[in-house]
């Protein structure tokens, strides 16, 4: 990994771009920010006028987030991206090219802070998409490494008691029973050297959703097995509830939610032993009828419409406790609820993982600390642990080890070593997520055209609503409603689904709009009344596929076809319309050019309003926003053909034999639900293939 170092002058236009986002707020700012955040019912039991005072003067280098940013950036950005970026630094700070950015023949520190702000608004709303990313970046980064610290002044500004709810809200219930799970024992550094001398009959690179139902099975079924995972396994003892930063470092992609290349889209996925189930919302949803149909019809695979993939997911929602008893939802679920109920749209609620028990934690995103969660470390892994699977976690697998045309091993650092590490199985399984399975194929030398292509991504657009009733969003379950009224709105079963997206003060602060520093720094003060929804759509033309850059870091490259654009925009009209119905004051939308809505203090929150019909006019006329993925797959997809597909019917590529894919990447297309049920059914089927063919290898050779 490279370090930055930001020279004098970089530091000082860095300072500036801070501060526009996050600054000092003059004499009448300040006043107005205090009067209307008293007015809000309960925030005067919440907030104190001293400690408002406090909060409007922090600034974001007050803070020291240019530090922060120095520290981050070498965690989410390539060298190349990290040129592009301190290029535009550098050029603000040049009086030529700062009059084209800014329109001010001066460098941009030198810019009062009121017009500072008039030139990133401009940014923001530009029709060209360079300005409009150069805003994204740096209005990303000030922000969120503003707001995600809770030793700061600005943190402390924002505090009352209750603001953090997670699990130590959790905790504080009468219904708290944690359970206690067993360490998984992890193979130490002077156990290594041992393993390039065996030859496993099983490798599976990757421990998230499909992994751990392949390494169960296979251990169970008598056979030896090695676990390779390239993030680090934290036991529930070993975690920080509640730390969003210290959970987003560790435990996913990039730091966090993450612009691809060309700003395009955000993505957003796990790096931690157990992969995205150790950190996910807990939805456990079947694919619909649909879906199973035109699966089995695209891939030419009847599995996907037949009763044994039903008693598949059946069995994986077994073993991970998949119920509806004991579910109590939170705030801001109960408003998804309200709002759908009044507008007559159908609303269900979600399954959950917990094996029936009770879960009030807002923030299991960061690690389940209670151990109610049934993540892949919880339950399968547990299984293969106990039937001989051995874990390696910490290691990056270079490549397939391949000889006549046959997987017989991998390459790898192990525990962030730079020593190469040849390890030899009689199969290797891929499960790395629909990002990376496709890299290491792709390093591997495997050449199938299909291989990172197709790649789906559940392409989602947000939707801020602000409440005079106080939500508290991170107190109680994440996500335990879903609103299906739109998913064949289109009438092709490639709509939409609406859920809550709960998150903390950090994520909070880059999702609502920044519309000048006073206002911003207004809205963070109603957190506690937010309600975050995302329309999930179930993407269906957009070209998308996964890329690498010359470094080796994947990138994703999104086109967004008319039909998604459409879904995403629709997704913005619906998601606000639940809102208001369920009495929001106030709807927050990432498109650029369009300004938030709020009703007047003597206006009744209604969807007939006229101002917000007209509104919403406006948002239909607008382009799509810049979507977010938190669920990726379909990029090496399971098929009848090598021509249309990645992979055979049995999940084996087609390039390599003894080379097996267990993950989301073997989707035939996008799903349109949480995906964790549908992995674990698939990788069930996958492993029923794994184990005929080394019992067939077996009995054959007993024969010879």
């Amino acid at each position: 990994m490279f370090t930055v170092s930001f020279s004098d002058s970089q530091r000082q236009t860095l300072t500036a771009i801070v501060d526009t986002f996050v600054a000092s707020l003059d004499v009448d700012e300040e006043a107005k920010l205090i009067e209307n955040t008293l007015r809000v019912p309960g925030s005067s039991a919440c907030f104190d006028r001293e400690q408002l005072v406090r909060f409007a003067k922090t600034s974001g280098s007050s803070i020291n987030v240019v530090d922060k940013i120095e520290r981050k950036l070498p965690l989410i950005l390539t060298p190349q991206q990290l040129r592009d970026l301190l290029l535009v630094i550098n050029l603000l700070d040049y009086r030529p090219a700062s009059i084209l950015m800014t329109g001010h023949w001066k460098s941009f520190k030198d810019i009062p802070r009121s017009e500072r702000e008039l030139v990133v608004t401009k940014w923001r709303k530009s029709s060209f998409a360079v300005f409009r990313q150069i805003y994204n970046s740096l209005m990303g980064l000030s922000l969120t490494e503003a707001y995600f610290s809770h030793d700061t002044e600005l943190y402390q500004g924002l505090h009352y008691n209750g603001i953090q709810g997670g699990y130590q809200h959790f905790k504080q219930q009468s219904d708290y029973q944690p359970i206690q799970h067993e360490r998984l024992k992890m193979i130490a550094d002077e156990e290594v050297a041992a393993l390039s001398a065996v030859t496993f009959d099983v490798i599976i690179v990757g421990s998230g959703a499909g992994a751990s139902i392949v390494a169960a099975q296979l251990a169970e079924a008598g056979f030896s097995v090695l676990v390779l995972e390239k993030g680090k396994y934290y036991h529930q003892d070993d975690m920080t509830p509640d730390d969003d930063q210290h959970a987003f470092s560790t435990m996913y992609e990039d730091g966090g939610i993450a612009p691809n290349a060309t700003g395009t889209v955000n993505v957003l996925s796990g790096s931690t032993f157990g992969g995205g189930t150790a950190i996910n919302y807990l939805a456990c949803l079947e694919p619909s009828d649909d879906v199973r149909k035109q699966w089995a019809e695209k891939s030419g695979l009847s599995y996907f419409n037949s009763p044994q993939f039903q008693e598949d997911l059946s069995r994986a929602a077994d073993r991970i406790g998949v119920s509806t008893d004991n579910i109590v939802h939170s705030g801001p679920n109960q408003k998804l609820i309200e709002g759908c109920k009044k507008l007559g749209h159908t609303v269900k609620t979600v399954p959950q993982n917990t094996s029936g028990r009770s879960h009030h934690c807002g923030k299991c995103y960061t690690g389940c600390a209670s151990g109610i969660k049934n993540s892949t470390t919880n339950t399968w892994l547990k299984d293969a642990a106990s039937h001989g699977a051995q874990f390696l976690d910490c290691t990056r697998v270079n490549g397939i080890l391949i000889r006549k045309g046959k997987a017989v091993g991998v390459s790898c650092n192990v525990h962030h070593s730079q020593q190469i590490h040849k390890l030899f199985a009689k199969r290797v399984v891929v499960a790395g997520g629909a990002l990376h399975t496709p890299s290491l194929l792709k390093r591997s030398g495997l050449s199938n055209p299909n291989i990172g292509q197709h790649l789906r991504l559940h392409l989602a657009s947000i939707c801020v609503g602000i409440y005079d009733q106080a939500t508290h969003p991170s107190q109680g379950a994440l996500l335990t409603a879903v609103c299906d009224a739109f998913e064949n709105w289109e009438g092709t079963h490639h709509g939409f689904k609406i859920e809550c997206f709960t998150q903390g003060l950090g994520m909070f602060s880059g999702m609502v709009p920044w519309l000048g520093a006073a206002k911003h720094k207004e809205t963070m003060l109603r957190y506690r009344n937010a309600v975050i929804t995302f329309a999930m759509m179930r993407d269906k033309d957009s070209k998308c596929s996964v890329q690498y850059d010359p470094y080796g870091k994947v990138d994703v490259s999104c086109d967004l076809s008319k039909h998604d654009e459409a879904n995403l925009v629709q997704g913005i009209v619906e998601m606000a319309r639940i809102h208001v119905a369920a009495g929001a004051r106030q709807i927050h939308v990432s498109q650029h050019p369009i300004d938030s809505f709020e009703f007047d203090a003597n206006e009744e929150s209604c969807v007939d309003h006229p101002r917000f019909l007209a509104w919403i006019q406006s948002v239909q006329s607008q382009a799509a926003p810049v979507p977010s993925s938190g669920h990726q797959m379909a990029s090496c997809r399971m098929g009848a053909s090598p021509k249309t597909s990645a992979t055979k019917s049995t999940g084996e590529t087609w390039d390599v034999g003894n080379l097996y894919v267990a993950d989301s990447s073997l989707f035939p297309t996008a799903l349109g639900v949480n995906p964790m049920l549908t992995i674990q059914a698939i990788a069930l089927h996958v492993s029923r293939q794994i184990v005929d063919s080394l019992c067939s290898n077996t009995k054959m050779a007993a024969k010879i």
